[in-house]
């Protein structure tokens, strides 16, 4: 290894080493990494507009099959955009899509499609379909 590249490797972990903070620094709330979703008290997002950054956290029933990651972003203008991470055969691949939403007491539909069940708990959003159920958490300061 060159004197460069001996320098550079170092100058690399010194970065890394300095980027971590420890535990005790962070309060508790923040430290979590997997929230207990088994513990979150749902209610209908009829009057709630999912407007933000959403990641999955859960992705349950047939979608789980092929589904490995999605990220909503709702808008306030009733506008969307979304990206799924897929699985099919070992091979993988986002699949990207946009349009429009509306929630109301019915639940969520996007595109003029018939509505599914929309819920929430906090910042965590539920979504229900025929196919299955996907839980997103809403990503803070992401604007």
């Amino acid at each position: 290894m060159t004197a460069g590249r001996r320098t550079c490797a170092a100058l690399l972990l010194c970065l890394l080493g300095a980027s971590c903070i420890p535990s005790n620094v962070v309060a508790v709330e923040e430290r979590m990494v997997v929230d207990d979703l088994a513990a979150l008290e749902w209610a209908p997002a009829a009057d709630a507009a999912p407007d933000g950054l959403y990641e999955t956290v859960e992705i349950t029933g047939e979608a789980a099959a092929s589904l490995r990651k999605v990220y909503y972003l709702f808008l306030a203008d009733g506008t969307y955009t979304a990206a799924a991470l897929t699985e099919a055969g070992g091979e993988y691949a986002f699949q990207t899509i946009g349009g429009t939403w509306s929630a109301g007491p019915e639940g969520l539909a996007l595109d003029g499609g018939d509505p599914v069940l929309l819920e929430r708990a906090g910042d965590h959003i539920r979504i229900s379909a025929p196919t299955g159920t996907v839980v997103m958490l809403r990503q803070k300061g992401w604007r």
